[in-house]
This record gives structure tokens, C-alpha cells and sequence, in this order.
């Protein structure tokens, strides 16, 4: 009867939903075989999707074919599209393979029904098992093997000497996937049914310890191969590496022995240059040309250019650059010029003669480099100027120098005369070095490291050298990571990449993972068998006792771990809690109820509406303003209501109750609270804020709202019209700056430092550049600076620091009379031995003082000692300082009396190994 059930359910199926299961289940498995393909084979020795295939025709009566096709077209084209092959073709050979793989399905499919019938259904006896395995593995694996190979074949993808090896591997990866998958797949079709309700852990597990040790030994054996082969592409790349190294470090002796030739003789003529240069040029055909490229400063300019006119015959000599347009025109003005001065071989190269390198960001780079560390330096990857045709090379640049005497002090020094260039050809460069170390099949590329993505390559030993691509395969050397290692290259980074073609891995066949991997087919195949025979009907009812029995006790366990959790989590909330039971009395109250309103649980449990009400209102700010209990769970048709609490408590805490209405048949509601007090406080701070904000824009909007409309609406003479759009003016200005200053301390606060940069500031050279930077009053003197002779450092952040101490200095100005002098002093607090020393910046004003309560309001906003409104400014000053100076760990004294003055001492976090040095 169960046997009749199962052809009945599998009949009934939704024909489009099965085609796209059976689809999607196929593409994932033939992915996850194809994960374990030996490069450069062209199938996978395990194809798991091969036994999918079989089963699913089997259960859908041969109705999910289509899927078959469908998935294995997708799983090849997708192969092909990840190692960057495209187009008509690789469609029609994705199309050829899926349609073998479909047919060998069917035809498994007719055999074993015609063959097996339904015995295929339960695989209970010995040969039922034996027919269905066989028919649908070795013997109808053959079909795609032979299409998928031939067809590979007929595209020369599959060469000819390793046909029978591609053929192995797919046979018997088809077969294994057949012999492992397709009772497995049965199991999960059928694992509602007798007999496989029961079988499929018994099956699944063993399966599972064989094939993780069939392929543990695989994977092992693989890794052994593939290591071999990468131990070889190491021993090349090094050589590699050797070679380009010995080379360039050949093209660096070269030019420091130029470089010492201009050195000992600054006044060579031409001809002396090409005489020097011309063995080496000659010995070297990757080295374009080498020039010496003179050091000019714009005052030697002129004679620079009238000497080298002399020199090399070029009346018309002149410094150039090249313009948009890419065309050599007279150099532009700048600090100093690297000219070519000297360039052999000279024919070829005319138009560079005068060409200041140092025009070019890229060469520039390179002579700054050069420059600061008086050492040779190497371009990024350029274009190069004497080339008509796209080839990419670089410049060696080796600094030169002379020694000057000084006359009065007869004190010599060196001073920088020039720069001993080579250009460069890389690619014949790398040719002529790797020459003798070519391997077959290995493709390598050189990139400079330091240079952006997209012009970072330097050279490619085979453009045309393309991955090897399979339609069952997707281990291509993509997959292959590439030996890699870094070449200093004077001042700069090559990386020499060695990568494996398809070439290179054919030439050894996996012969030994291979056949670790058919001891594994015949284990799996044996295995199988023997654990489809020993389970029987007998076992199936034990089996399904246990599961009903595990079932429950799975069940039970689960509903005790689901009640531990409810309460752990009604314990450890932060939020309160309080249930009442069906009559509506005060079931269970958690302990954050208790830490928030300070009322204990054995204070409200048994308690009704009313008596809650009562504790609760005990702990009323305003008893009389709390509606009661009833009120949080409004009426009847509210589920959830919401009400708000204030307690009596230090910092006035604010509770928010939501009262729910239960449908448990324990529990009819719960009271819910959270404390809101924080919100509650920032709503205020923020209405608060908003309306300071407003109040101190509305005067200037007024002002300019007010004057704009009498120039609308009034004819003015010409004095009164600039009178009415000066004071618009300066009203902008003032709701300019409060905008501004409420948007710096809104970023100050909102990153709380983040983005401070700290770093070692001489406090006494930041007080120095505030002052000279600062635009003094009219009339006004120059503040008188009190500062240490010892250097002082602050670790701060110097953008920050210089903001708040301009905006003291800014203060002590505008609210000190004409005649008041102002006075900074730069002091040292020390704190012990051990601790690093505060540094303080005093800045002292003789105006108008503070009394004691304004002194309390200076750091608030908007707040100003000056409410005459004559004294320009926004009052958010001195809150940008106090966010600025708390961030960097100090602190600030103030002291102030009324027409005497201010002092305000800004403390900072002094540095104490800066300062002992």
C-alpha cells in the first residue's frame, strides 16, 4: 500500500513548480561538485547533481526533465561567465552538455523502471539495489561523459592527449554522485513514506563519516598535487625576481656613475656627454635615453638658458612645458625648473631638450622624492614624452650634487646641481631580464604598488594568455592564487605577480588523486548497499517509536526552556513589569518595577486596581494629577493605552505606563514602565535651546526686515540708502556668525572630538600665530606676550586650540576699553615627577569685569556680560571654548571683578617628554 501511495502523491505535483525545484536543487549541487574539480580537468570526480537528477525523474514520474536541462545550462554558462568567457559559444557548448546530462537522466530513468519497477520505491532487497544502482550509474553515466568530452573535443578545449583522463573524470564523478545522491535524494522525497521515513538518518550518517574520509583523502591528495605545482611557480617567480632586480640595480649603476661624471665635470660640453653615455646605451637597448636634467631656480633662469644655447647649438633654447593641449610652449613662471639639459641619444629626442620635467605632476612626485632624501627615486608608470606610440616606462632619477664654500665663513656645503635621468622602456627591460627564465604556460605582470588601480600595470609577460575555462569545472587557474612578492625599486614598490595558465596545469595529470578518489566510488558504492539491505521493515517501527518519543521529550524540553527564558527575561528587563491575573489583582511584579518606583513586589501582589493606585500615588510628584490604573488601559476596545508618571524622587523620574490587555487566560493585563526621564529632560533642553535660538535671530531678522522694507517702500537720499544697507549688512553679518558658531558646537558636540587631531603644539608658537593673525581693533595696542623661553608642548589638536584661544583674545578686545592693554603669558603647572605638566594660556584685560552670578552663566549660550546690546557678538563664544578645551582633558579659570578685568586661564594637558627635551 505504501508503494501505491507514493506513485499516487508524486503524480499530483505542480508540473512548474517541480521543474523550477528541480532546477534550482540541481544548479546548487552541481556547484557544490564542481568545487571539488582538479585543475585543469574539465568535470568534477564527485557530481553529486548527476544522482539528484536520476531520483527526481524517478518521484516525478520524468515530469521535472525540463529542470534538468535548465539547471545544468545555467551551472555551465555560469562556470563560463565566471572565468570571463561569454558569447554564442560558449552558449551552444553549455546547451550541448545540459542536453546530454538530461538525456543520461532519462535514460536512467527508463532503465531502471523497465528493469526494477517499482522496487526502486523502497530499495528493500538485494536485487532491486544492485539493478537500480548499476543500471543508473555506470551504465547510463556514460552518455554524458562521452557528449560532454567529444563535445568539448570537437571545441578544442579538450586536447586530444588528455581525452580518456577528462572522460575518466567525468564517468566516475557522474557515477559517484549517482551511487552517494540518488538514495539520498529518494530518502528526502520520501521521507514522509514507509520505509524512508525512518531510514534517512540511518543512511545520512555513516554516508557522512565515509565520504568525509573518501574526501579528507582527496582533498589531501589534491593539496599534495596542487602544492607541487605551486612550488614550481615559486621557484620561478623568484628567479623572476632575481632577474628584474639585477637588472634594475645594473640601470641604478649606470646612472650613479653619470651622475658622479657630472659631479666631477659641470662645465662637459655635448659632446662629451654622448661620448660617455654611448656605451651604455648601446649595452642597454631598454634604456631610451639618458639625460642630465639641471637644477634652475627662476633668478638663474636667463643664464640657463643663454648657456645652454651655447652648449647645445639651439639658439632658441628655452625652458618648456606642455601646455592643454599637450603642446611644448615657453615654461610658466614657477618656484624651480628641472630642465633637460643633456640628452643622449639626441636624435629622436630634440623636442625634449628644455622640457622641465618638473612641470609633470607624475615626474614631480619623483623630484621631490628625490629631493628630501637625497637618494635615487623611480617614477610612477608614465607615457613617456619621446614616444609616439602607447608604451609605458619610468624615470630613474639620480640627484646630483656640488659642494659650495662659503668666503667670509670658509664653511662648505652641497647644494643640488641637477638630476642624472634614465628613461626607462619596462617592458624590454623585463624582456631582456626574464629572457632566460621563461617558463611555459606560467603568464606573470609587474604593477607598481604605490600607483592608483588604473595605472598601476607596468607589464604583462602574455596578454593573450586566457584561463582555462571548463563547463563543468569551475577550478580554473582564476582559482589558483598567484605567487606574489614586492620589489623595492629604488624609492618605490613593484609587485611581480606569477600566474598558471591552462597550459601549464596540463602538464601533469592527477593520476594519484584520481585514484584516491575511485577507492572512494567503490567504498561509498559498498557502503550503500550494505546499509539499504540491513534496513528493513523491522526497523521501522522501533525507528518511528524513538522519533515520536524524542518528538515530545523535544517538545517538553523546549517548553521549559521558553518558560526559563520569560522569566529570565522578566528578571533582567530594565523596564517594569506588572501582571494581574484573571480577577484583576496583582499576579507578579518584576524587580526593575520595584527599582524604579522604589515599592516592593510583596508591597502590590493580591492588590486590586484601587489599592495599586494608593501605593502609587504615595510616590506622586502630584498625586492628584495621576487618573489611577484604570486610565492606562483606556476602554474596553483598546488593546494598548499609554500614560505618563512623574515621582517624587531626587532627579524627579519620569515613568511611562502602557497598560496591555491580555487574551491569556492567566494573565488579563499587564502594566508596562519605562523610564522616560532622560527624554523628557532633552524635550526640555531642546524647546529651551530652540527658543533662545529664535529669540537671538529675531533681532537681527527684525533689523533687516524692518530697514529693507523702508528701502522698498521709500524714496532716500543716498547717504540714508548706504546708512540703511549698512546696518542690513552688519545684521547679516551677526546671523551669519550665530549660524556658524551653532554649527560648530553642534559638530563638536555631535563627534565629541572624533575628529580631533592630536599632536605635539608648541604653545608658545601657536600663541605667536594667533596674534599676528589676529586683526586688532582700531586704535587698539598689541597685546603684551609673557612667554617662557623654554619651549612648552600641549598634545591638541591645532585648528581646535587656535579657535579657542582666539576666541578669548577676541573677548578680552572687545569688552577692554582703548586705552586697556591686554596681556597673554604662557605658564607651567607641575604636577609631580611622574606627571606630565598643564600648560596654561593667561589672557588678562583691564575692561569691564564680571560680577560673581554672571561669572556662573559664561559658558551658557547666548549668555553675555554685556546686555546693552553695544558690544558686538553672539554669546556662543565662550561655550565653543569650554566644549573645545573639555575635549582635550582641562579645564578653564576665570576670574573677574567688575571694572577691574578678566583673567582666563585656559588649562591643557602638557607633553613631558617634549618638554624635558
Amino acid at each position: 500500500m505504501d508503494n501505491i501511495q507514493v506513485q499516487t502523491d508524486s503524480g499530483a505535483k505542480n508540473p512548474a513548480a517541480v521543474v523550477l525545484v528541480a532546477a534550482a536543487i540541481y544548479l546548487g549541487l552541481g556547484a557544490l561538485g564542481l568545487s571539488f574539480a582538479i585543475a585543469p580537468g574539465y568535470a568534477s570526480p564527485i557530481f553529486p547533481a548527476a544522482g539528484f537528477a536520476v531520483a527526481i525523474l524517478l518521484w516525478s514520474d520524468k515530469r521535472a526533465w525540463p529542470g534538468i536541462w535548465v539547471g545544468s545550462f545555467a551551472l555551465n554558462l555560469g562556470v563560463a561567465w565566471l572565468h570571463g568567457e561569454s558569447g554564442w559559444s560558449n552558449g551552444l557548448i553549455s546547451a550541448g552538455i545540459a542536453s546530454g546530462s538530461t538525456i543520461q537522466a532519462l535514460a536512467a530513468w527508463w532503465l531502471v523502471k523497465r528493469k526494477v519497477g517499482n522496487g526502486w520505491q523502497t530499495l528493500e532487497i538485494e536485487a532491486d539495489i544492485l539493478r537500480c544502482l548499476a543500471l543508473s550509474g555506470p551504465v547510463a553515466c556514460v552518455i554524458s561523459a562521452s557528449i560532454g568530452v567529444t563535445l568539448l573535443y570537437s571545441v578544442q578545449i579538450v586536447h586530444g592527449n588528455e581525452y580518456l583522463y577528462a572522460w575518466w573524470n567525468w564517468w566516475s564523478g557522474d557515477v559517484l554522485g549517482v551511487l552517494v545522491m540518488l538514495p539520498l535524494s529518494l530518502a528526502l522525497l520520501y521521507w514522509r513514506k514507509s520505509p524512508w521515513r525512518g531510514r534517512f538518518t540511518t543512511l545520512v550518517l555513516p554516508m557522512l563519516v565515509v565520504l568525509g574520509l573518501a574526501g579528507g583523502a582527496f582533498f589531501a591528495v589534491s593539496q599534495w598535487e596542487r602544492a607541487q605545482q605551486k612550488s614550481a611557480i615559486q621557484s620561478h617567480g623568484e628567479a623572476l625576481a632575481k632577474l628584474l632586480e639585477q637588472r634594475f640595480i645594473a640601470h641604478q649603476e649606470a646612472l650613479s656613475a653619470l651622475r658622479r661624471l657630472v659631479e666631477v665635470t659641470p662645465d662637459m660640453s655635448y659632446k662629451q656627454f654622448e661620448y660617455f653615455t654611448r656605451i651604455t646605451l648601446k649595452d642597454n637597448p631598454d634604456i631610451f635615453a639618458l639625460s642630465f636634467n639641471p637644477y634652475v631656480l627662476p633668478m638663474q633662469r636667463q643664464a640657463f638658458e643663454r648657456g645652454m644655447a651655447e652648449k647645445t647649438g639651439m639658439p632658441g633654447f628655452e625652458i618648456k612645458e606642455r601646455d592643454s593641449l599637450r603642446r611644448l610652449v615657453r615654461a610658466e613662471e614657477r618656484p624651480e625648473y628641472v630642465a633637460v639639459g643633456f640628452i643622449a641619444p639626441l636624435e629622436g629626442n630634440r623636442p625634449a631638450v628644455g622640457y622641465d620635467i618638473n612641470s609633470e605632476p607624475v615626474r614631480h612626485d619623483a623630484i621631490q622624492r628625490a629631493m628630501r632624501s637625497g637618494e635615487p627615486a623611480v617614477t610612477a608608470p608614465i607615457q613617456l614624452v619621446q614616444e609616439n606610440r602607447k608604451r609605458v616606462g619610468v624615470l630613474l632619477m639620480h640627484p646630483a650634487d656640488r659642494r659650495v664654500t662659503t668666503l667670509d665663513t670658509d664653511d662648505s656645503k652641497t647644494e643640488l646641481m641637477g638630476f642624472a635621468i634614465g628613461v626607462i622602456k619596462v617592458d624590454e627591460m623585463v624582456d631582456i631580464a626574464t629572457r632566460s627564465a621563461t617558463v611555459k604556460g606560467l603568464v606573470f605582470r609587474v604593477d607598481d604598488a604605490l600607483a592608483p588601480a588604473d595605472k598601476s600595470s607596468l607589464y604583462l609577460s602574455d596578454s593573450s594568455a586566457s584561463s582555462n575555462n571548463s563547463n563543468k569545472s569551475n577550478n580554473s587557474p582564476d582559482n589558483y592564487h598567484a605567487w606574489q612578492k614586492q620589489l623595492t625599486m629604488a624609492d618605490r614598490t613593484w609587485t611581480l605577480s606569477v600566474y598558471p595558465t591552462a597550459e601549464f596545469l596540463r602538464q601533469g595529470q592527477h593520476w594519484a588523486s584520481l585514484m584516491v578518489g575511485a577507492g572512494g566510488l567503490v567504498l561509498a558504492a559498498l557502503l550503500q548497499m550494505l546499509l539499504l539491505v540491513t534496513t528493513g521493515r523491522t526497523s521501522i517501527v522501533q525507528r518511528k517509536v524513538r522519533e515520536q518519543t524524542s518528538e515530545l521529550q523535544t517538545k517538553s524540553d523546549a517548553l521549559e526552556d521558553r518558560n526559563a527564558q520569560l522569566s529570565a527575561l522578566f528578571r533582567l528587563c530594565p523596564d517594569g513589569f506588572v501582571a494581574f491575573d484573571p480577577d484583576g489583582r496583582v499576579k507578579f511584579a518584576n524587580p526593575s518595577f520595584a527599582a524604579m518606583t522604589g515599592i516592593g513586589p510583596e508591597e502590590v501582589v493580591g492588590k486590586n486596581n484601587a489599592g495599586l493606585d494608593a501605593v502609587l500615588r504615595k510616590q506622586c510628584e502630584s498625586p492628584e494629577a495621576f487618573a489611577g490604573i484604570s486610565a492606562c488601559f483606556g476602554d474596553a476596545n483598546e488593546k494598548v493605552s499609554r500614560k505618563r508618571l512623574t515621582l517624587k524622587t531626587l532627579r524627579q523620574s519620569v515613568l511611562q505606563i502602557v497598560g496591555i490587555r491580555s487574551e491569556s487566560s492567566s494573565v488579563s493585563r499587564i502594566l508596562y514602565f519605562r523610564d522616560v526621564t532622560l527624554e523628557t529632560e532633552v524635550d526640555l533642553m531642546k524647546s529651551e535651546f530652540l527658543s533662545t535660538a529664535a529669540h537671538e535671530l529675531r533681532t537681527p531678522m527684525a533689523s533687516i526686515y524692518g530697514f529693507a522694507e523702508v528701502l522698498l517702500t521709500q524714496e532716500l537720499d543716498e547717504d540714508s540708502r548706504r546708512e540703511f544697507l549698512s546696518i542690513i549688512f552688519k545684521q547679516s553679518e551677526l546671523m551669519a556668525s550665530i549660524l556658524n558658531e551653532l554649527l560648530d558646537l553642534a559638530r563638536i558636540e555631535a563627534r565629541r572630538g572624533k575628529d580631533f587631531i592630536f599632536e605635539a603644539t608648541q604653545v608658545q608658537a601657536l600663541v605667536n600665530e594667533v596674534v599676528n593673525g589676529y586683526s586688532l581693533p582700531p586704535g587698539r595696542a598689541a597685546p603684551i606676550l609673557v612667554l617662557p623661553a623654554a619651549p612648552l608642548y600641549i598634545n591638541a589638536d591645532h585648528k581646535k586650540t587656535r579657535q579657542a584661544f582666539l576666541n578669548v583674545l577676541s573677548n578680552a578686545y572687545k569688552y577692554s576699553s582703548g586705552g586697556d592693554a591686554v596681556r597673554i603669558e604662557v605658564i607651567a603647572a607641575e604636577r609631580g615627577e611622574e606627571a606630565a605638566p598643564r600648560v596654561g594660556i593667561r589672557i588678562t584685560d583691564n575692561g569691564i569685569g564680571m560680577t560673581p552670578e554672571q561669572l556662573s552663566h559664561v559658558f551658557e549660550r547666548f549668555y553675555r556680560a554685556d546686555s546693552s546690546g553695544k558690544i558686538p557678538g553672539t554669546g556662543l563664544g565662550m561655550s565653543i571654548v569650554h566644549e573645545i578645551v573639555d575635549l582635550h582633558g582641562g579645564d578653564i579659570e576665570i576670574s573677574s571683578m567688575p571694572g577691574v578685568g578678566t583673567s582666563v586661564t585656559l588649562w591643557l594637558p602638557g607633553l613631558k617628554e617634549t618638554v624635558e627635551e
